[in-house]
């Protein structure tokens, strides 16, 4: 996929598998659900994101898409 990525569902779907995705941020199936519905990742795990994005090839996932995924629309730029 080379969309760019503009929300947690665009994020979330870059993997393959859910539990690709668990087991590169090191949680279980069931706290990554809630990152999702939540629509938020811990700022702890978002270097083992941006890394197991780049091992997998995914691009476009590094901190500011982190960031700006986390910043209210209303309040974005």
């Amino acid at each position: 996929m080379d969309t760019i990525i503009t929300s947690f569902d665009d994020l979330f779907t870059r993997w393959p598998r859910q539990g690709h995705l668990s087991a590169d941020l090191g949680v279980s199936p069931q706290h990554l659900r809630m990152m999702r519905v939540r629509r938020s990742v811990p700022v702890r795990y978002w270097p083992r994101f941006v890394a197991a994005a780049a091992r997998r090839g995914i691009a476009g996932v590094d901190y500011d898409l982190l960031v700006r995924l986390h910043i209210p629309e209303e309040e974005q730029p």
